[in-house]
């Protein structure tokens, strides 16, 4: 045992011995792998802050929201199937709500206009969260400036009435309306649609539904569409954005495979180099402690711990420059400053830079080999 622990000190002076008499070589590692690993870091972190910035454009459309709309002008197209009905296949998948949008002037009490939005009978149940459980109101006051369940007078063109006030829910922040909206059951004002209006719709996915539920959902609605003729119909859907996040990804995973090939082999044939070089220099004392009896392993070993502490050393030297500038460099690219916040986005954690870390490491280990090769001569042949 106490041979063993001598063998291991004599090994690990050796090795401080040599960084000391030719610290050129170890800087040159340490750069190298600084450098590599910068790189891929810093590319990681692109990778991870571009598809951050996609999800934030998704969630901000609606990552499970569908928006189809179609303008109205002609009298003769009033008696087309609402969105209201048409829609109805679609709601045992999602959460549909349709209006119509109707030109008529609306004041409430204070002087403030509103626009008004019809609804059929299936929407109204679909409102019924929003709308409350007081069924007397006929009219609701959708607005944030006044506190809920207020009744407050509201003129439709010369029509009065009594609306309750309500909340904006967060939907209607995807709907061409204004957040101040007078909701109306589309029998309540009927004779409107005949100057024209603005029929729109929202499929809103449910809350346990991936991404992916999307596409079929979109092209289920077009289908719908495309058989009531409803040819003019716009669909605005989140399936490019998702189709660019699905692209983004793949990109992602063929440059950690290629870029950590790449860097990986760097790193060997670097590492390799040098360590060849330095094990020629050395090759009398190696064989000189196998004549001793020291196992060719153990002094393999070594050239593997000595590869493994510089890489970490870069690593983290790696990590600490890219962290530090990651602000300057990544605002200057054009990402929004809120994704640049590594207390809500950290693209440095260890987690995140696993797989480069990865391909790093495997060439130092890799690095090894044409010490393996070379170190198992018979001891005689190395000494002659």
């Amino acid at each position: 045992m106490k041979a063993w622990i001598l063998i291991g000190f004599y090994l690990w002076k050796d090795i401080w011995s040599r960084w000391l008499e030719t610290p050129g070589a170890v800087l040159a590692r340490l750069v190298v792998a600084l450098l590599l690993g910068s790189l891929l870091f810093l590319a990681q972190a692109g990778f991870t802050l571009g598809g951050r910035s996609l999800e934030h454009r998704i969630a901000r459309m609606g990552a499970q929201t569908l928006f189809v709309s179609e303008l109205t002008t002609s009298y003769n197209d009033i008696g087309n199937s609402s969105f209201d009905q048409l829609l109805a296949p679609l709601r045992d998948r999602a959460e549909v709500l349709a209006f119509r949008q109707v030109p008529a002037r609306v004041n409430d009490a204070f002087g403030r206009d509103y626009q008004l939005l019809l609804y059929g009978p299936a929407t109204r149940a679909a409102l019924a969260p929003l709308l409350g459980t007081d069924t007397t109101a006929e009219a609701h006051l959708v607005t944030a400036d006044l506190p809920v369940g207020l009744r407050v007078p509201v003129t439709v063109e010369d029509i009065n009435y009594q609306a309750a006030t309500v909340a904006p829910p967060a939907w209607l922040q995807r709907i061409p309306a204004s957040r101040s909206v007078l909701l109306l059951p589309e029998d309540a004002a009927r004779e409107r649609l005949r100057y024209g209006y603005q029929e729109f719709a929202l499929i809103i996915g449910h809350a346990d539904s991936d991404n992916s539920s999307v596409r079929p959902l979109a092209q289920a609605l077009r289908n719908l569409l495309r058989l009531d003729g409803r040819d003019q119909a716009q669909v605005q859907s989140p399936e490019i954005l998702l189709n660019e996040l699905d692209s983004l990804r793949s990109a992602q995973r063929r440059w950690q495979t290629g870029s950590g090939l790449a860097g990986g082999l760097a790193v060997a044939l670097v590492f390799g180099s040098i360590a060849i070089l330095e094990y020629r220099q050395n090759r009398f004392i190696v064989a000189l402690l196998r004549s001793f009896g020291v196992p060719s392993g153990l002094l393999l070993v070594r050239y593997l711990v000595e590869a493994l502490l510089l890489m970490t050393v870069a690593v983290l030297l790696a990590r600490l420059c890219v962290a530090g500038g990651h602000v300057w460099i990544f605002s200057r690219i054009g990402f929004e400053s809120s994704l640049l916040d590594r207390q809500l986005i950290d693209p440095y954690a260890w987690s995140a830079l696993f797989i480069p870390i990865r391909w790093l490491y495997l060439g130092a280990m890799l690095s090894i080999l044409p010490i393996a090769a070379v170190i198992r001569q018979p001891v005689g042949k190395v000494l002659q």
